[in-house]
């Protein structure tokens, strides 16, 4: 398994400097979206439940895909599933920290 500064690395090189960095920042969103709903006691069911109140259909299924990085979601789907627990996306600080220990 490739460790992130691999990943990182190779992403890069492929999509240049700017786009990666762009992923970068979804994959940290991503990543805190993850540990606000562990530390909430949530279940990926639970959170897509709270998401189709607010936005219409979100499945489990795609919770998973979301968390493991199977799929990059739109972003609008990225700032339901975050309000739907409580993070403010637009007053991320430490987004690059909480990223930096998750990838450690």
């Amino acid at each position: 398994m490739k460790t992130w500064r691999a990943k990182k690395q190779e992403i890069q090189t492929k999509l240049g400097t700017e786009r990666s960095e762009a992923l970068e920042i979804t994959a940290q969103l991503i990543n805190l979206i993850h540990r606000q709903r562990i530390e909430l006691g949530l279940t990926q069911e639970q959170l897509a439940e709270m998401v189709v109140k607010r936005v219409g259909s979100l499945r489990q299924e795609h919770i998973a895909r979301i968390e493991t990085g199977a799929v990059i979601p739109h972003i609008d789907t990225l700032i339901a599933i975050a309000r739907a627990i409580n993070l403010d996306v637009f007053n991320l600080n430490g987004i690059e920290e909480a990223a930096a220990t998750a990838h450690a």
